[in-house]
């Protein structure tokens, strides 16, 4: 129980938002992605136009959105991270944070080729 006690201690407070348009826009930074905006017109193109954006629609509002309003409610209602907060909930879904945790990691990789090639042709463009 002292070890406990202690360990909680240690633990560091987390951040807050200083107002709501901080975290509007964080928001927007990570629902919006490159997907969004280079590979959607494309999907639409060939899957069928406007019946591929009627599937897309309804599916984003069945499940997309009050999935990420979910994952901001719980995260926003904890002040924890993803493991902790799973683990939290209940332990056998401890592997669902570390799943996501290694998601954002792969995601950031994906990102940061995408940037070194932006430097890499802009600065061949020079020469």
């Amino acid at each position: 129980m002292v070890v406990e006690a202690e360990e909680k201690k240690e633990e560091v407070e987390r951040g807050q938002w200083d107002n709501q348009c901080d975290f509007f826009l964080s928001c927007m930074g990570y629902a919006v992605g490159l997907g969004n905006i280079w590979r959607f017109p494309y999907l639409c193109y060939q899957h069928g136009g406007v019946t591929f954006l009627i599937a897309y629609m309804t599916m984003l509002f069945l499940t997309g959105l009050p999935m990420f309003f979910l994952e901001m409610a719980l995260g926003q209602y904890s002040g924890k991270g993803p493991i902790k907060l799973f683990t939290s909930i209940a332990p056998v879904f401890k592997g669902l944070g570390y799943g996501m945790v290694f998601i954002s990691f792969m995601i950031t990789i994906y990102y940061n080729m995408i940037i070194a090639w932006t430097f890499y042709y802009t600065a061949a463009s020079f020469s």
